[in-house]
């Protein structure tokens, strides 16, 4: 099933995935996240924002696009996903926006209460998977570093996954009481989620932040 793919700005990886863009998923850039997807060899088919923080604003209005105010309510990554959700897209994979300015994290994650969580979530720093019940990690090294945590502020789960240092068994998962910096004890990883909750599932690409 087709998806959307937002490319936004702020921490973004070095790479994604191959094949994480398919045969038609619908490719969104919010403001500098053209200059993510750019880097990383990303086709794009609209380009959303006040266009403040790009690098490449000429090239963007020669490229399908829509402009916003620049002073608005609105993140420009908020507006990319009411544009997906917009054009029917009920699922998407957000790339980059993983940090720098603490309140623009914070207002990108305060987005998934509204909107829903990214099925997944690249950044420079994680890979961030979403787990609706179960989902079984494979090809896993022991000892790798995982965290997990809830999709909102305001959300909680019950999860159980077992191949953990420190395993969890129905352990309630909010904000206060998330597993940070857990370490897995076999190739692969059971996450499940008690009665079809959801969750984040989030593994380091860098054991070293700059």
């Amino acid at each position: 099933m087709s998806k959307a793919i937002i490319y936004t700005g702020g921490g973004a990886p070095a790479s994604i995935p191959f094949g994480l863009v398919q045969k038609g998923d619908y490719v969104i850039a919010a403001d500098s996240g053209y200059d993510t997807a750019r880097k990383l060899g990303t086709h794009v088919d609209l380009c959303v924002g006040d266009f403040d923080s790009t690098s490449l604003s000429n090239e963007i209005q020669n490229r399908v696009h829509e402009r916003s105010l620049r002073d608005k309510d609105e993140s420009d990554t908020e507006l990319a996903i009411k544009k997906a959700i917009s054009m029917g897209y009920d699922s998407y994979c957000l790339v980059g926006g993983g940090g720098f300015r603490m309140d623009h994290l914070f207002a990108t994650f305060s987005l998934f209460d509204r909107f829903g969580p990214p099925d997944l979530w690249y950044t420079g720093y994680e890979e961030v998977h979403l787990v609706r019940g179960y989902q079984r990690f494979e090809g896993l090294k022991a000892g790798r570093h995982v965290s997990l945590f809830p999709t909102s502020f305001t959300k909680e789960a019950f999860i159980t996954a077992k191949q953990l240092q420190w395993p969890l068994e129905n352990h309630r998962l909010s904000m206060d009481t998330l597993s940070l910096s857990n370490r897995t004890t076999d190739s692969f990883l059971d996450v499940f989620a008690k009665q079809g909750g959801v969750l984040f599932v989030s593994f380091p690409v860098a054991d070293k932040l700059p």
